[in-house]
């Protein structure tokens, strides 16, 4: 990503303003139609995307000649003449739009030949531009769906279709509400755009330092400290930033380093943040985009799905949580020395308190009066920047000046990194979901789905597990959700399931993707920051996020987990599963106590998911088996081949680590600089 700067850095820093100001706006007062919203924000992306994402990022960084380097490739501060003939090309589809878009919906049907070739070049501008910010995964997917579109005539009826030809599919990409100024467009420039503001100014606002310093307060308490407060810092800092591979970019740079200097091995520590920070986009109340998606999909209120994720989401960093605690107990890792906690006077900071508690809560507090997630996050954001200017310091001139900076640098990074990447993708994906309905694709799956469910309504989700994590591989979570929910939703509802219950089983798949082999982006991430075998890394985060891939089925199969039933059975859900989850753990990586025996690593599991069944029949035999596997682990001594327990560590010698509040600092000034949505 270029750095650019003098005249071109000026041209970037309008543009900016006038989108930032258009986001704001529209968010505190109403948005426009589709298609004039879609395009304004669109026709900013096109604008940007070019100037500083370059065609090939090695390119830059060599020594080419002066003249390959004005015309094809630019340089780290400026565009090439190519950069600036595809800003004017991609721009000029959606800016026509803009100019234009009330007698195009008006008169549906009735185009010129020029329309159609002002599509083509948003096409393929709008592939290119997704290249330079995601790479090639999301236009290889789309060149396929295209191709399907093409030739669905020559395939067998089975999974053909009639076919398409050039102009219809342009007439539908372009001219219409169901092409690129459909759902996905429309929602990331009405909704989406103004929380990836919101994020960024919280941080910049001392939001993020004071979720470190409870996690430091709560975390270093236990067993395994530190791996605890990457836990809980991520956890309170993915809320916010909503994507896995942006949140182990940014705090992984600080909770990984800080995790090895504890004691940590290197895999143990990159595979605690990789699982730590895909459960960011479950967490209430800011999930991720793929949440506000979900909403439009369902036509269902936020809030209802915020509701829904609370348990399971608690229950995922349960998850983890037991697992670093018995990794740590494995190990020899203790809890945090005193020296390392922060003390109760710099908890309870009064202006911190306000910067954090009034717009969270001003947030949330809007959100369950129902009105639109936008106005909520709008006006969070006012309240943000208006405590943080004036309460946030001293209020001489040249303070408030120092803090406006902030602010402002703040939103420049949000929207030139995070907003410029998920507008142009979201646009991208957007002709997947077109395509999938004009060929009738998502029927045909829908159709396989439910004659697999034939033999067996399980074998039939574990079809539609594969089929996410396998579309989440080198996607963003937020275009997996959507090509599998518009793919595999139909089919699911079709068996006779919830939307909702439905809807997030797929989302949770699509995150799950980010840890899974082979093509596992969040880890990968992790195994830069923290070195050591990928491989190992990635096996661990999955035995770690086991809740991922066990949770999701309690969706369909217990909906209580939901907040749908009783108040009595959502807390036995609540509790079984939370303390199911933390007997498997122990099993799965070998240490309660002390080092468990093969047999009550054995009875740890079993128990833990009978406990976690839907019966109360389960939960007694459940709980049976883990208090045999309980009173042999306290007082059962070691029994050759049967109860043989491998030998306890040697405990870490943390009395000699210093706590450098310059990591923080470092931490809190990248969160606004990455991001990956």
């Amino acid at each position: 990503m270029r750095n650019l700067t003098g005249v071109w850095k000026w041209i970037l820093v309008g543009i900016t303003a006038c989108a930032i100001g258009f986001i704001l706006f529209t968010s505190l007062t109403r948005p426009y139609h589709p298609a004039l919203q879609g395009s304004i924000i669109l026709s900013y992306g096109m604008l940007v995307v070019f100037l500083i994402f370059p065609l090939s990022k090695r390119a830059i960084s060599k020594q080419d000649s002066v003249l390959m380097r004005r015309l094809v490739f630019g340089t780290e501060s400026s565009p090439s003449m190519i950069d600036i003939m595809f800003t004017i090309l991609g721009s000029a589809p959606s800016i026509f739009i803009i100019l234009y878009w009330e007698p195009i919906v008006s008169n549906p049907l009735t185009y010129e030949t020029y329309h159609l070739i002002l599509g083509a070049m948003l096409f393929f501008m709008l592939i290119e531009a997704t290249r330079r910010t995601l790479g090639l995964i999301v236009p290889i997917v789309v060149a396929l769906f295209v191709l399907y579109a093409f030739l669905g005539h020559l395939l067998p009826a089975s999974i053909g279709h009639g076919g398409y030809v050039l102009e219809e599919l342009l007439y539908i990409f372009y001219l219409t509400t169901e092409g690129v100024w459909g759902l996905l467009t429309d929602l990331t420039s009405r909704l989406i755009a103004i929380f990836i503001l919101l994020g960024p100014i919280l941080f910049a606002c001392g939001v993020g330092n004071t979720f470190i310093k409870w996690a430091r307060f709560t975390g270093g308490r236990i067993r395994g400290g530190a791996g605890q407060i990457s836990l809980l810092s991520s956890a309170g800092l993915g809320m916010l930033s909503g994507s896995s591979v942006a949140n182990v970019a940014t705090t992984g740079t600080f909770t990984i380093p800080t995790m090895k200097k504890l004691g940590y091995h290197a895999e143990i520590a990159g595979a605690t943040e990789a699982s730590a920070s895909s459960g960011g986009q479950i967490m209430p109340p800011i999930m991720g985009a793929g949440a506000f998606v979900m909403a439009e999909l369902l036509g269902i209120k936020y809030t209802t799905i915020m509701l829904a994720a609370i348990i399971p989401a608690l229950c995922y960093f349960v998850g983890i949580g037991s697992g670093v605690y018995a990794l740590a107990g494995k190990y020899g890792l203790s809890k945090l020395p005193g020296h390392l906690i922060p003390k109760w006077g710099e908890l309870l900071n009064l202006r911190e308190i306000i910067n954090t508690i009034i717009p969270i809560g001003i947030l949330v507090y809007l959100l369950t009066l129902y009105l639109p997630p936008q106005t909520c996050a709008g006006w969070s954001l006012i309240s943000a920047l208006f405590i943080f200017l004036f309460l946030g310091g001293s209020l001489k001139p040249a303070e408030i000046l120092k803090r406006i900076i902030i602010t402002l640098k703040a939103f420049f990074n949000a929207a030139n990194r995070a907003l410029v990447m998920l507008i142009v993708m979201m646009s991208c994906v957007q002709v997947i979901v077109s395509l999938i309905n004009a060929t009738g694709l998502g029927v045909k799956i829908s159709e396989f789905i439910v004659n697999l469910a034939g033999a067996s309504a399980f074998l039939a989700l574990i079809a539609v597990m594969i089929v996410a994590i396998i579309l989440g591989m080198g996607m963003s979570t937020t275009a997996a959700y959507v090509i599998a929910a518009s793919a595999l939703g139909p089919a699911m509802i079709t068996l006779g399931l919830m939307p909702l219950p439905s809807h997030l089983f797929i989302f949770y798949f699509a995150i799950a993707a980010g840890i899974t082999p082979p093509v596992c982006v969040a880890v990968f991430t992790a195994r830069a920051i923290s070195g050591g075998s990928w491989m190992k890394i990635a096996v661990l985060s999955m035995g770690l996020s086991l809740g991922g891939y066990i949770i999701p089925y309690y969706f369909i199969y217990q909906p209580a987990i939901l907040m749908q039933g009783s108040p009595w059975v959502i807390l036995r859900v609540f509790i079984t599963v939370a303390v199911g989850m933390f007997f498997i753990e122990a099993g799965v990586f070998g240490y309660f106590t002390r080092p468990a025996s093969w047999l009550e690593r054995i009875l740890f599991i079993v128990g833990g998911l009978l406990l976690m069944g839907t019966r109360l029949s389960t939960d007694i035999i459940g709980v049976s088996l883990m208090a045999i596997a309980v009173v042999s682990h306290l007082a059962m001594p070691d029994i050759p081949f049967i109860g043989k327990r491998p030998v306890p560590p040697k405990k870490v010698d943390l009395s000699e680590i210093h706590w450098d509040d310059e990591d923080t600092e470092r931490l809190l000034t990248r969160v606004d600089a990455e991001a990956d949505l």
